[in-house]
């Protein structure tokens, strides 16, 4: 009779566990609340999807070139098509920056070993074979004075990189 009486009251707890769990609350101390943080008057937001490593929403305290958003959204990932993105555009409030998939080319990066020379800073720019200090800042200094890298063969219009040069560097970069 014991046993009979056990089995009734898990069948009546587990019922009631079972039916009243859409009217159990959670305890206060267990919820957290969040405070939305108000948007400043002078924010640029901009929504990023596509072939980026963070899809999502940013905002910038001033207008900065697509490029440097799109990096803020972790870069672009492998098989990234981004041909038809002007990453030298400045941003405005409200823009969506798509960076399509290239599904049917060669990868535009391997495995983290190719670099965007729109976006690489003086530090990553060194990594590439021949590349030291005074070169990366000639390459920086020359994208900002002329604007972003249409393809990787624009390295050679900055001064000290020649054919031979740019031969042990060009399968490690991308525009």
């Amino acid at each position: 009779m014991r046993k009979v009486a056990i089995i009734v009251m898990l069948v009546f707890v587990s019922s009631a566990v079972w039916f009243g769990s859409d009217y159990i609350a959670v305890p206060p101390q267990h919820a957290e609340v969040v405070m939305a943080e108000k948007p400043k008057k002078n924010d640029i937001y901009v929504y990023i999807t596509g072939a980026v490593r963070k899809p999502g929403l940013y905002s910038f305290s001033e207008a900065v070139r697509v490029g440097d958003a799109i990096h803020n959204a972790g870069d672009m990932v492998l098989y990234a098509g981004p041909d038809g993105i002007n990453m030298a555009e400045l941003i405005h409030d409200g823009m969506h920056i798509h960076v399509p998939y290239n599904l049917e080319g060669v990868p535009t990066q391997s495995g983290g070993d190719v670099i965007n020379i729109n976006q690489a800073t003086e530090a990553e720019l060194c990594t590439l074979p021949g590349i030291g200090p005074s070169m990366a800042k000639k390459i920086i200094d020359y994208r900002n004075e002329h604007g972003a890298f249409q393809s990787g063969d624009d390295l050679k219009k900055v001064k000290g990189i020649g054919t031979a040069k740019f031969d042990k560097i060009k399968d490690k970069v991308t525009a």
